[in-house]
């Protein structure tokens, strides 16, 4: 038997070991079968139970996409609202505005109304005195005019009785009583005609300056009635326009609410969405939870067997060379997850030192996995794990994507052996080595344990 056959022979209880262990692996299939997009799994096929974890994993990445999403439209969502009752209360104040001017307005109208009707009863009353004194002075310029043409007359008549002798009305007379008598009533009539001449005369000024009177009033009512129907048509155009406006804001203010309304009804079923979406994610999370307590069971299975120290038996040594960039604790990197009262928590310590760096084991042990993190969201990091007794694990990660010779799961590595070189794989903002040390599924600060 060649030296080639007799560590393969030595080997391969170890292989049936493992393959006994990937179909403990297979019973966690179950847990996960549910969740949409993962493949069965073979019992027999590690490759199969690694595919299903990843698509378990990039399930719960996709969701949690789906989740800042949400958060996203959320967010984005309420701003819009804010900005819509911002602007209702705009409205709001506009129209209260508009309606105290449309009020004020309003009572302006009702009082230049109320002058102006009574303007019109005034003008209306005094147009009646002024047809009543034209009437009037119509009849007494008939008059006077009928005066005048008597006047006339009498005048002419005078004229002839003053041009006729005295002999010759002596003569045509029947006697001198009558001539005498005649005389005196031309001259009486004389005296009559005078006066009322005269009082012809006055009443026609009294008459010329009523009607300038009343032409003078009568311009002025006509002036002030058109100030005022032009003002009360502005005034009617002023509340036109303001009851559009009015119309208009309402209108507005409607369609701002229905808008607001759907924003609200959006957030609410975003929100519900994000709940249900939460639960899924939770929901798948414990069950990954669940396959990583079954592997730490399966772990610890193989205790005593020669393969995992039962009691870790020794002091770790620092995988790597370089500078600490990140201690474990609290962080203000926002990448980290919550622990306990820290918003976010760096589970390890991050090691600096120039890329592919060789990492070494920090202390004896099996591997337990080597590969591309199944459980990071693309890209992946390069995951080194290695169990150093049932309860204890340490973990490498962004390392190059390729193991170096004799590094495999189900390996026996010592302390400072070769497992790897430093990169910068998976989510990573340049090369180092990020060293975890993991005790009962609990994350430790790994200076407590060099």
């Amino acid at each position: 038997m060649t030296a080639m056959q007799d560590r393969r022979s030595k080997r391969s209880p170890i292989h049936w070991r493992w393959l006994r262990l990937l179909l403990a692996v297979a019973v966690l299939m179950p847990i996960v079968s549910t969740r949409a997009d993962v493949a069965p799994v073979r019992a027999d096929d590690l490759t199969d139970a690694v595919a299903q974890q990843q698509a378990l994993d990039k399930l719960i990445a996709q969701q949690k996409k789906q989740l800042s999403g949400i958060s996203d439209q959320q967010t984005s969502l309420q701003g819009q609202m804010t900005t819509t009752a911002q602007s209702l209360d705009q409205v709001s104040q506009n129209v209260d505005v508009l309606q105290s001017q449309m009020d004020d307005l309003k009572t302006q109208v009702g009082q230049v109304q109320e002058e102006y009707n009574g303007l019109l009863a005034t003008e209306t009353d005094l147009q009646a005195q002024l047809d009543d004194l034209q009437a009037r002075a119509d009849a007494k310029q008939a008059q006077l005019l009928d005066r005048q043409q008597t006047l006339a007359a009498r005048i002419v008549a005078a004229y002839q009785t003053d041009q006729t002798p005295l002999l010759a009305q002596l003569v045509t007379s029947h006697s001198i009583t009558d001539v005498l008598s005649d005389v005196s009533y031309y001259m009486d009539l004389g005296a009559q005609d005078k006066a009322l001449a005269e009082q012809i005369v006055q009443d026609q000024k009294s008459l010329a300056e009523m009607e300038q009177q009343v032409k003078t009033a009568r311009e002025s009512t006509d002036a002030l009635a058109m100030q005022v129907a032009a003002q009360k048509a502005e005034l009617d155009g002023q509340l036109s326009q303001l009851a559009s406006s009015t119309t208009k804001l309402s209108s507005l203010e409607r369609q701002l609410n229905a808008q607001l309304a759907q924003q609200q009804a959006a957030d609410a079923k975003l929100a519900k969405n994000k709940v249900e979406l939460a639960a899924t994610i939770k929901a798948n999370g414990e069950a990954s939870d669940q396959l990583s307590h079954k592997i730490d069971q399966l772990a610890a299975q193989v205790r005593g067997k020669d393969r995992i120290p039962s009691v870790y038996n020794g002091t770790f040594e620092w995988p790597m060379g370089g500078k600490v960039s990140q201690e474990f604790g609290c962080t203000g990197w926002f990448s980290e997850p919550r622990v306990g009262d820290c918003a976010h928590f760096h589970q390890g310590i991050d090691i600096v030192a120039p890329c592919l760096t060789p990492v070494h084991a920090a202390g004896s042990g099996v591997i337990i996995f080597a590969g591309y993190n199944p459980y990071d969201p693309p890209p992946r990091a390069w995951l080194v794990i290695i169990a150093h007794s049932s309860h204890l694990v340490t973990w490498y990660a962004h390392m190059t994507g390729q193991n170096p010779p004799g590094i495999y799961v189900g390996a026996q590595v010592s302390a400072g052996q070769l497992i790897g070189t430093e990169n910068t794989t998976g989510h990573s903002t340049g090369c180092h080595l990020h060293w975890a040390v993991i005790v009962d599924g609990v994350f430790k600060n790994p200076r407590l344990f060099i």
